[in-house]
């Protein structure tokens, strides 16, 4: 066998028995809120402030602060999280765009069911169900944190 086979077979052997770099699947950080919504006067939680803007696009006066959470779903994944009562909301990663934007499918099971897209900072706010006491609704909204 020549140098240039020799080598050539070495190499291929070393190619063989090495290990395998395995691509992770991108994973989405998300920050979901659980914020109690009421047509009744009141003050709104300072911690809500960056969504004071799209709760003006609602019927509603005071807003509560009643949960926070911050998820990692991976890509093709989903986990859920607790809101009150016996609702969960259904979070999961269809899709990483190739323009840096997540696509997120969020369920509130009997109540919604929509996909969104999120840019890294970008939130939406879901409206999400009735309280059985009449208090109000649940909102929740959902920010892209980051992908990795």
């Amino acid at each position: 066998m020549t140098p240039l086979r020799s080598l050539l077979a070495a190499g291929l052997l070393l190619c063989a028995f090495a290990p395998a770099k395995v691509l992770a699947a991108p994973a989405a950080t998300v920050a979901v809120d659980v914020v109690l919504a009421s047509k009744q006067p009141g003050d709104t939680d300072p911690r809500l402030a960056k969504f004071r803007t799209q709760f003006a696009d609602f019927a509603y006066k005071s807003f509560k602060l009643v949960g926070s959470r911050l998820i990692t779903v991976e890509e093709k994944q989903s986990t859920q999280v607790d809101l009150a009562g016996d609702h969960k909301l259904s979070v999961t990663f269809t899709k990483f765009e190739a323009n840096g934007r997540a696509k997120l499918k969020l369920a509130v099971p009997g109540v919604m069911d929509t996909t969104i897209s999120l840019a890294r900072d970008g939130s939406v706010v879901v409206g999400g169900p009735a309280l059985k006491s009449g208090d109000g609704v649940l909102f929740v909204p959902v920010t892209l944190v980051e992908v990795k």
